[in-house]
């Protein structure tokens, strides 16, 4: 930062950094640790195109990497995809699949697809679910928790939805402070959007 920027208040935008998603997998084991929760197996992309940006063209092509006929892609995990538009006008690419880490390296697939072809301005976030496992005992645990990563701050929060527009403010407190060692969690609390309607489950 320049000492303009300094002195009239004004800071440099934080980065994406998609590398960022592998840290999901030691999220889990913190989770499940913690408050019993396990994936649910979807997670989901968001952006929102612009006009006369070619989706069908951009689709077709990561549908063929996520759907590579070699079964040791990814890790030996096809992520079976779905594409859908929410009632904001907002693009969702939904993937599932029972691997997480699978799902993952899935998710930072798209998203660097998307990049590639001039999708970096508009995409929004990445999302994961996470609910209570069989075994889950622990007093509070979400009945449903979404783990959001904001594409252009670099950063993820807890979102745990109760109801129709309701959310746990409390537990994703407490989730924040169980994610901090795993993830970079966003600091702004006013970005943490509340997601309503989601496609992933």
């Amino acid at each position: 930062m320049g000492f303009l920027d300094a002195l009239l208040g004004r800071t440099k935008p934080a980065q994406a950094n998609l590398d960022r998603l592998f840290g999901l997998s030691g999220a889990r084991l913190s989770l499940e640790a913690a408050e019993g929760l396990v994936p649910t197996g979807q997670a989901g992309v968001c952006f929102k195109p612009t006009a006369g940006q070619d989706f069908a063209a951009t689709e077709k092509e990561f549908n063929e990497l996520l759907n590579l006929d070699d079964p040791d892609a990814l890790g030996g995990t096809k992520a079976a995809l779905s594409e859908s538009m929410d009632a904001f006008g907002y693009r969702w690419v939904v993937l599932s699949s029972d691997d997480f880490d699978g799902l993952v390296t899935s998710v930072h697939l798209v998203n660097s697809t998307l990049q590639d072809h001039g999708y970096g301005p508009t995409l929004l976030c990445s999302v994961f679910g996470f609910h209570p496992g069989p075994d889950s005992a622990a007093t509070g645990t979400p009945s449903h928790l979404f783990l959001v990563y904001l594409y252009k701050r670099g950063a993820f929060y807890p979102f745990v939805p109760t109801g129709t527009e309701k959310r746990d403010s409390e537990a994703e407190l407490r989730l924040r402070n169980e994610l901090a060692n795993d993830l970079t969690v966003e600091a702004d609390l006013d970005r943490w959007f509340p997601l309503w309607d989601l496609p992933v489950h």
